[in-house]
């Protein structure tokens, strides 16, 4: 018996057999072959997409939110994020973790599947102590674009006392704790984001360091010193993000952290400020931008993004987009809360798209698999 030619099913009728799958499944049958290709029309909502994922854990719908043409959409689920814990996302990957705790990166229209190490290393007096790495210590993971199994390199910001760098390489079986110099006396990154081949990373206090991991050891770079922030803001009241520009100017977008307790008037501070690295006599300094023009900035716990307005109508210029997870504490337990919001530099507001507010008993501890929306652009590589 042969085979049927699928490939040979008229073009009309390829076309209303892909508009009854789920958009994400639509992507991977216009995959499929080029007669496939050329039959389908492209995936209908452009990118970037806001991902949300289900507060049980289990993923048993999948919902999307394409900011450029202010639609949403819940697919049935996607089989690879049954069970799983999302982190965030980057170039079309997920970073996941299964029920296991082991933690791997899933591009979830392919299925291509790249497991990470299951183990954490670090340096004590002399000699080097061998952990497990776990999905609850993480704060944010960023990797190369296009990963494959044999070409990969990711990025951790992860707890060990405090919040410290690791890495790992395709090849290597265990992720590595940065050990370096420049920033011994300031260890809590609270941002990573990866460009043109290297990582770089922001500390509380405003220190950024550039991480090329290209070579058997990883070469570390300062851009920019502490002392270039703390002399225009009171760095430790803010959240600290970084962004890269299609131009290649780096970005710090610094959020208001109004539910900690600071010495200072926290109604005489701005709720948002956005600083570009310059440079002047030789030397880097940061310079509060006002105005982004066309472009706006999606920060939070994917790889940020940036993107010209232009051609997507529905997204605004001159807007800083952000998404993030924080808590509450309430007299019988805790309020998580879950949004995904975007600021107009113009206006100096805060607009909502998505916000879901979840209450914990005092018994009860906060879920794994409880995470904050991200954002995420579609990638058939």
């Amino acid at each position: 018996m042969h085979s049927p030619d699928w490939t040979s099913l008229p073009p009309d009728l390829l076309a209303m057999i892909s508009e009854e799958f789920p958009i994400p499944h639509r992507a991977r049958i216009r995959a499929t072959c080029k007669n496939w290709h050329s039959a389908m029309v492209p995936v209908i909502s452009p990118s970037p997409w806001l991902f949300v994922p289900d507060e049980d854990g289990e993923h048993h719908n999948s919902t999307f939110f394409s900011l450029p043409d202010n639609c949403s959409f819940t697919n049935p689920p996607l089989p690879e994020l049954c069970g799983m814990t999302c982190f965030g996302s980057h170039a079309g990957w997920f970073v996941i973790a299964d029920r296991k705790r082991k933690v791997s990166l899933l591009n979830p229209l392919t299925g291509n599947h790249i497991s990470l190490p299951s183990h954490v290393a670090q340096w004590i007096v002399n000699r080097v102590d061998v952990q497990e790495f776990k999905p609850e210590r993480i704060g944010k993971i960023v990797f190369s674009e296009n990963p494959t199994v044999h070409n990969y390199v990711a990025v951790a910001i992860y707890r060990f006392r405090e919040w410290e760098l690791t890495y790992t390489k395709s090849g290597d079986d265990k992720w590595n704790l940065l050990e370096t110099a420049f920033t011994e006396n300031d260890p809590f990154y609270q941002d990573i984001v990866h460009h043109d081949g290297k990582f770089y990373c922001a500390t509380h206090e405003g220190a950024v360091i550039a991480l090329d991991l290209s070579g058997v050891s990883p070469t570390v770079t300062m851009v920019s010193q502490r002392s270039a922030l703390a002399s225009i803001i009171p760095v430790r009241t803010y959240y600290i993000y970084l962004a890269w520009s299609s131009t290649g100017e780096l970005f710090l977008v610094l959020k208001l952290a109004i539910h900690f307790l600071f010495p200072y008037d926290l109604r005489k501070l701005e709720d948002v400020i956005v600083l570009r690295l310059q440079y002047s006599d030789d030397q880097p300094c940061w310079d509060v931008v006002k105005d982004l023009g066309n472009m706006s900035l999606l920060v939070g716990n994917s790889n940020s993004i940036s993107i010209s307005t232009e051609d997507l109508p529905g997204m605004r210029g001159n807007c800083i987009y952000l998404t993030e997870l924080y808590s509450k504490t309430h007299s019988e337990g805790m309020l998580l809360f879950r949004k995904a919001r975007m600021f107009d530099m113009k206006k100096g507001r805060w607009y909502c798209l998505y916000s879901s507010t979840n209450f914990l008993p005092n018994t009860t501890k906060i879920p794994v698999f409880f995470k904050a929306p991200f954002w995420f652009t579609p990638s058939l590589l």
